[in-house]
């Protein structure tokens, strides 16, 4: 994935009765890329996902596709592949039929478009000779045709709008890691709206964070998961995502949380060690997996357990502290032996975001 981009997106904007929904969203995507639009239902990301498949205008900006302008291209001239939500199979045909369908549009011969439609099944797993309609099949078979049809066409890109949002759990899991196999396979640029951050960090060589019309981050999932640019980030990607502790600066050794609480950590974590000014409003950012339990010792935060969750290989400790609740991940065999426990950050540098504004300090 070198080179120029191969998607790019200038400065679109899209507004809807006075109200913006996207603001000048600038976006590169590389050949082959695996990327996602993610962020919380309103964000602007399938508004985005629609613009680039042509079925609506932007009000203004440019989108180039392998070096060629298709801001105003209609859609089937886009050579662009879309998998929606709710799959969108047609009931009347059959399997072979919904997945021909686009190669039927773009006028293939018969024999050649078979052939494909052969392909296209077998690289979803379904057997090509396949003869029942979409409403004699599971959701996730369901999904596999949308899929095929979708690759049929052989697209230059291809949309995937939530598209493992009506499966079950279990189901969801297996998919999305046939999503990024696929993927492997095929090498075609793939662009996948989620609201799910756990789908997002599995499946994708980068993430687009969006909020409110906005792209916050673009980024690798590990850099956005070890060093996201905003509070909100911190709070949104992760499963559980970081805790977002309310503090303020109180002294060079000091915080001082939002019940009045004064915490004095190890000096790693003191405010003077990390550059906030006596007085700032902070909030730190203490992901669950990187908080320890313990009932004694120097530097450790005051909580009361409200509860226990047991999750078969961990068990996630949910705690009130300064008026916050905070999460933690500890192994399955620990003991919570008493409700008044200490929270241990690791001995590092914390992320650090300004209150205000949520911007990382």
């Amino acid at each position: 994935m070198t080179g120029s981009p191969y998607l790019r997106i200038r400065t679109v904007q899209k507004s809807y009765k006075g109200s913006v929904a996207l603001h000048d969203i600038d976006l590169d995507v590389e050949q082959g890329a695996f990327v996602s639009l993610l962020g919380p239902s309103g964000c602007g990301k399938s508004t985005l996902l629609q613009i680039l498949a042509g079925l609506m205008e932007p009000d203004r900006g440019q989108i180039q596709l392998d070096g060629a302008d298709i801001t105003n291209l209609p859609p089937w001239r886009r050579n662009i592949g879309l998998v929606f939500q709710n799959y969108a199979l047609f009931p009347h045909l059959s399997i072979r039929q919904n997945v021909r369908f686009g190669l039927d549009m773009l006028g293939m011969g018969r024999v050649e478009a078979e052939k494909r439609v052969d392909e296209s099944l077998e690289m979803v797993g379904l057997d090509p000779s396949l003869s029942r309609r979409p409403s004699e099949l599971s959701g996730g078979q369901q999904q596999r045709v949308a899929i095929a049809r979708a690759i049929a066409i052989r697209p230059g890109l291809l949309l995937m709008d939530e598209p493992l949002s009506n499966l079950d759990a279990v189901l969801r899991h297996k998919v999305r890691l046939e999503l990024r196999e696929l993927h492997d396979r095929t090498g075609i640029t793939t662009i996948m709206v989620t609201h799910d951050q756990a789908e997002a960090l599995a499946t994708s060589d980068r993430i687009a964070v969006m909020q409110s019309g906005r792209i916050l981050q673009y980024e690798a999932p590990e850099t956005l998961y070890s060093a996201p640019a905003t509070a909100f980030i911190a709070g949104f990607v992760g499963s559980p995502p970081a805790n977002l502790l309310p503090l303020t600066a109180s002294g060079p050794d000091n915080w001082t949380l939002a019940d009045g609480q004064v915490w004095q950590p190890a000096a790693v974590l003191a405010p003077k060690a990390n550059g906030a000014q006596s007085g700032r409003a902070c909030l730190i950012a203490l992901r669950p997996e990187n908080l320890t339990i313990g009932t004694t010792g120097d530097g450790g935060l005051p909580a009361r357990v409200a509860a226990v969750e047991f999750n078969g290989g961990d068990r996630l400790v949910h705690a009130e502290t300064g008026g916050t609740r905070i999460t933690v991940r500890i192994a399955a065999s620990q003991a919570i032996t008493s409700p008044d426990i200490l929270l241990f950050p690791p001995q590092q540098a914390p992320v650090l975001f300004d209150a205000a504004t949520g911007t990382r300090l």
